[in-house]
């Protein structure tokens, strides 16, 4: 763990950076990938909860920090991140646990990758719901002329929910439709299956209101050997949903459901630099409790076991979050162990 002089020397250096103006947060990183003083954190599209909660965590570091500066990008989904660490185009990126596996195990596309993955935080976990507008109650129940979007093309968990369809669905038509959009291909008859996904396993987002109210809208329930075979799969993680919770759907074929479901965080580089990820985490640590004024998901982080209990257990913490996290007596929740400095 460092000691105090090396944080102070740290931090005397972020100081000195930032005067001279030599760590810009926008346009390419270049040589500068290590994000001493600045990071760019990129998330997912632009009205996604993640961009929006991270703006607010960006405004609250700049106004609290004098030497951290920290921005929010969104991009294309969490399939595009990975890439935009690997081309030093943002010191943390938000992924989810089954990109973490692909890349821990060196598993394509992740194959070929030039730095060490760590873990920063837990933002959330996203049990998903299928649903249709038919009357069916099952997976099983998807023909092979079935119009079905796992998730839109390019989203980082369509691969995930792909794969666990495999295991019940021999052959479907599938198609590309954002989950934000799929009310108008519902009614239209162009789309025969979508994915809700359920925030933290209590929200669902407003625009599912728009889909129960466009149609009759049933969810759809895993076949019990495919649920058993899906839980020996570690690049599926399954959750029991508590379905009571939720109104309006009409057709719910059971209470508690279990789903697949995909864990959200925030990871880095190895060598982005020690103080601009503590210092955020601690300023994050010492709002927690207002954080929720930023968006509502964050009202989760004022637990603090919510920031590690759902780690990867493949991905090790960056250097400075594991001293955070054992400083503040988190660790023990923690997965996956320290990364070497």
């Amino acid at each position: 763990m460092p000691n105090m002089s090396d944080k102070l020397a740290r931090r005397s250096f972020l100081q000195t950076a930032a005067a001279a103006g030599v760590l810009g947060v926008t346009g390419c990183l270049g040589s500068e990938s290590t994000g001493e003083g600045n990071t760019i954190w990129t998330t997912m599209a632009s009205e996604s909860s993640s961009y929006a909660s991270v703006q607010g965590i960006a405004s609250l570091v700049n106004e609290e920090s004098d030497e951290v500066q920290m921005e929010a990008k969104p991009s294309k989904g969490t399939g595009a991140n990975i890439g935009r660490l690997q081309r030093d185009e943002a010191h943390v990126a938000y992924t989810q646990s089954f990109d973490a596996v692909r890349v821990t195990e060196g598993m394509e596309p992740y194959d070929n990758l030039n730095f060490e993955l760590n873990e920063v935080i837990h933002w959330m976990s996203s049990p998903f719901l299928f649903v249709t507008p038919h009357d069916w109650d099952s997976i099983s129940d998807i023909g092979s002329d079935s119009r079905v979007s796992p998730a839109e093309e390019g989203a980082g968990t369509r691969d995930m929910l792909e794969k666990a369809l495999g295991y019940v669905v021999d052959d479907y038509d599938a198609t590309s439709v954002r989950f934000t959009q799929q009310a108008g291909p519902f009614q239209e008859g162009t789309l025969d299956v979508g994915i809700v996904p359920l925030m933290n396993g209590a929200i669902e987002g407003s625009y599912v209101e728009e889909q129960k109210s466009t149609v009759d809208l049933s969810v759809l329930k895993w076949p019990d050997n495919a649920v058993s075979e899906m839980e020996s799969d570690p690049l599926i993680s399954m959750v029991e949903v508590d379905m009571t919770q939720f109104e309006g759907y009409a057709n719910v074929p059971e209470d508690q459901l279990m789903v697949p479901t995909a864990n959200f965080n925030f990871v880095t580089r190895n060598d982005v630099g020690y103080d601009a990820i503590y210092e955020t985490l601690s300023i994050m640590y010492e709002n927690r409790e207002s954080l929720s004024d930023y968006h509502n998901i964050l009202s989760f982080h004022e637990d603090p076991t919510h920031w590690v209990e759902n780690s990867y257990e493949t991905v090790p913490f960056h250097p400075a979050a594991a001293d955070f996290y054992e400083e503040n007596d988190m660790w023990d929740l923690a997965k996956g162990g320290r990364a070497d400095e």
